[in-house]
């Protein structure tokens, strides 16, 4: 496995204007090209000449837009047909999909149209019939009860919080208050009494905050045979619009291989021309270069040389040879060969920042110390094998977050590693012997452990700072850096000192040899200046003066010991949260000790039990990710991440066309 980034080269080619069809569709197909601009490494391309592909690109953009707006729901269930042919854009070639188009639209359009005018017309038969549901339920007869000589009707709406009170007032009476509609805070009604009671129902209404809606004798019997109509009318509509939607899917099917042909033109357009708005052009030659991994150079050189037959100039040079690289000035795109088990953690990484050329790839350390860091502060059997479980269910029904449920996975492996450490199931720890120690009663052990994990993982901060240093040919400037050798020095003596003070002496090192180190770094970092002249890095030794310099010195030490210090104790916060996942199993068992003396005091304790485990899963879960990354990202990433990269991004037929228009 390759802890640094396949080595690129700069490929530069000059090609006969004669020659770049066939040459940029070899480019195209190769899929190998990380194209640039020319003049980015090569100074004499800047007075060349660009193509100006800005309105063809628009015009294919356009035409893609309508044919991807009539296939929209072909489009999505088999996606955008990939570049067949890769023949150049022109306005012949435009005009034969702009003929597809009129076609498509000629057969699809009407039935489009029908449809929505179909569906709104059923939205408003729908409206209507809400609305006359909400004057008249339609499962009242309501028409025979206004009628009724011996029956009082009162419709209308009240307060929703009034209903209960309307209920009791006429609780010594015969009636019925039917409720059958409610609308924010409103109830609509139906109160029926006898007439002899009238008047005990119009003083409850009017106690109760009653607005009475009139229905006249008459308009329930014809609202009746309106809904009637209505659902009628709704009934014939469905079946027009099924009907239409048929017609509409078997318009497309038959217009979709033309479509499915104009669509592949374009996107092959774009794609070429996205290929020419990077090139550089006189009347008779073209200029293109871009990025290319070192083992894939010769396949593409010959292949030029070879559609070109011979009439081609392409140089190829190493990355770490080209000036504008050396002095930062060019960033060169990375491409990280990672195995498939680290895949999901490279979604930690880059979470953060797209890691540098130059740079070591941390996936391998964030890997392990993630993994390590949520394992201990969620150690639990029963709890990992849920992460376990959540994560295959996530691979298996979301394919497209399929590396964020490999995550959870190897999450949960971890937690159950953990919970095997602990003896802890679902936070039963009768059940399995602790291997290692049980959090509340090992709290020494856990903390040593946390703060020796956090040393070494600051210290591997540090090297691999130094590492990436030597890498980018920038030690001088890294040695007095906040995470270079000569902090370096000054952490692992002072680390040193403090374990010494621990120990016995006949264990340890005499203090001499802690001290010296440190003093000699001390001594190293307070003369930057000063050294920094001397090997020519900076013109002046005290560029502020002298005093100034030296109390930015002094500061700038107190800050190397603060900030260190800070670093270290943070992985305090790795026990402390294991600590508190088994605290949180303690107050759920207390919980179902309390309840189980209770009426069904079993069930209830069960339930307790089953709802802490979910919501200490669900709480501390997103806590402990939180906080573990939080440790990778500022005590880890902030000692060596101080530049980043751009992703090998090769244009070809599988990259998206879509960015010629960008």
């Amino acid at each position: 496995m390759k802890l640094v980034a396949e080595k690129m080269c700069r490929f530069t080619a000059v090609i006969l204007r004669d020659d770049m069809p066939g040459v940029l569709e070899t480019v195209a197909r190769s899929g190998v090209l990380h194209l640039t601009r020319v003049e980015e490494t090569e100074a004499w391309a800047a007075a060349l000449a660009d193509i100006d592909v800005k309105r063809l690109t628009r015009e294919c953009v356009e035409r893609k837009a309508k044919l991807e707006g009539l296939f929209g729901e072909k489009l999505r269930t088999e996606g955008s047909p990939l570049p067949a042919g890769f023949a150049e854009v022109s306005g012949a070639s435009l005009a034969e999909v702009d003929a597809v188009i009129a076609e498509a639209e000629a057969a699809i359009t009407p039935h489009s149209e029908s449809g929505i005018r179909l569906a709104d017309r059923l939205s408003r038969l729908e409206s209507t019939l809400s609305g006359l549901d909400a004057l008249v339920p339609s499962n009242l007869p309501l028409a025979r009860l206004l009628r009724s000589s011996m029956l009082y009707t009162a419709v209308g709406v009240l307060p929703q919080d009034q209903f209960p009170k309307l209920e009791t007032l006429l609780r010594d009476v015969p009636s019925v208050v039917l409720p059958y509609r409610r609308i924010a805070r409103e109830v609509h009604v139906v109160c029926l009494v006898l007439q002899k009671h009238r008047e005990t129902l119009t003083r409850a209404l009017h106690d109760t905050g009653f607005v009475e809606a009139p229905v006249p004798r008459d308009a329930a019997e014809v609202t009746q045979e309106a809904r009637g109509e209505l659902l009628d009318e709704v009934r014939s509509v469905e079946a027009q619009l099924a009907e239409n939607q048929t017609a509409l899917a078997g318009a497309r099917e038959a217009a979709w291989p033309a479509a499915a042909t104009a669509l592949q033109r374009l996107n092959a357009g774009l794609l070429i021309l996205r290929i020419q708005d990077l090139c550089k052009v006189t009347d008779r030659t073209c200029a293109f270069a871009g990025w290319v991994p070192q083992d894939r150079t010769g396949a593409l050189v010959d292949a030029i040389h070879e559609q070109t037959r011979g009439r081609a100039i392409v140089e190829v040079a190493e990355a770490e040879s080209l000036e504008p690289v050396q002095e930062g000035k060019v960033d060169v795109p990375v491409l990280f060969n990672r195995p498939k088990f680290l895949q999901p953690f490279a979604l930690l990484t880059e979470g953060f920042d797209i890691p540098s050329y130059t740079m070591i790839d941390p996936t391998i350390f964030v890997a392990v110390s993630f993994l390590l860091m949520f394992g201990m502060m969620f150690g639990d059997v029963g709890h990992g094998l849920v992460l376990c479980g959540l994560g295959g269910l996530l691979i298996w029904k979301a394919p497209h977050y399929r590396d964020i449920g490999k995550l959870a996975v190897y999450c949960g492996i971890a937690s159950a590693i953990f919970g095997l450490l602990y003896g802890s199931v679902f936070g039963l720890e009768h059940l399995l012997p602790a291997l290692w120690i049980k959090p509340l009663e090992g709290i020494n052990d856990l903390f040593a452990f946390a703060i020796g994990f956090g040393i070494l993982f600051v210290s591997l901060g540090i090297v691999l700072n130094v590492l990436n240093a030597v890498r980018a040919h920038a030690f001088w400037e890294t040695l007095f850096d906040g995470a270079g050798p000569l902090v370096g020095i000054i952490y692992w003596s002072g680390i040193g000192l403090v374990v010494k003070s621990f120990l016995s002496s006949s264990r340890m090192p005499h203090s001499a040899w802690l001290v010296a180190p440190m003093a000699l770094a001390l001594t190293g970092f307070l003369l930057k200046g000063p050294l920094l002249r001397l090997f020519g890095k900076q013109e002046r030794a005290f560029p502020e003066g002298v005093i100034t310099y030296v109390m930015e010195s002094a500061v700038e030490v107190m800050e190397v010991f603060m900030g260190y210090l800070a670093n270290t104790v943070s992985f305090i916060r790795v026990a402390a949260f294991g600590l508190a996942h088994a605290g949180l199993f303690v107050a759920v068992f207390s919980l179902a000790d309390i309840v189980r003396g209770a009426p069904g005091g079993r069930f209830l304790s069960l339930g307790v039990i089953v709802a802490g485990n979910v919501l200490i899963i669900v709480l501390e879960g997103v806590v402990v990710t939180i906080q573990a990354l939080r440790l990778e990202y500022y005590e880890f990433f902030g000692k060596f991440f101080n530049r980043s990269g751009q992703k090998y991004a090769p244009v070809g037929v599988t990259s998206p066309p879509a960015d010629a228009a960008n």
